[in-house]
């Protein structure tokens, strides 16, 4: 089984407590509840609103809602790692299932 592949879906309940401020090279996201900054790139930035508006809850549905039409295990992989780190940081919660 790939990283990608590991069941559960994710979603982020909290999605008031954040702000998050764009620049062209990356994102801030401050989290209201517990007081942590964190810095992610476009891409990570990109994939965090997205999941904060609810559009995706998985590495194939974020991946279609990033544009990717037919994405290579490669991508869905880094997409899958994205989803645990924002889990360990807390900003997003996996649904297992």
């Amino acid at each position: 089984m790939t990283l990608s592949q590991v069941p559960g879906n994710f979603g982020c309940a909290r999605a008031d407590h954040f702000a998050v401020q764009h620049w062209p090279d990356g994102v801030v996201v401050y989290d209201d509840a517990s007081g942590s900054l964190h810095a992610l790139t476009p891409v990570a930035g990109e994939a965090f609103d997205l999941l904060r508006a609810g559009q995706a809850q998985d590495a194939q549905s974020l991946a279609q809602a990033m544009g990717l039409v037919e994405p290579a295990q490669e991508e869905l992989d880094m997409l899958q790692s994205l989803l645990v780190q924002f889990e360990s940081m807390g900003l997003i919660e996996c649904h297992q299932g």
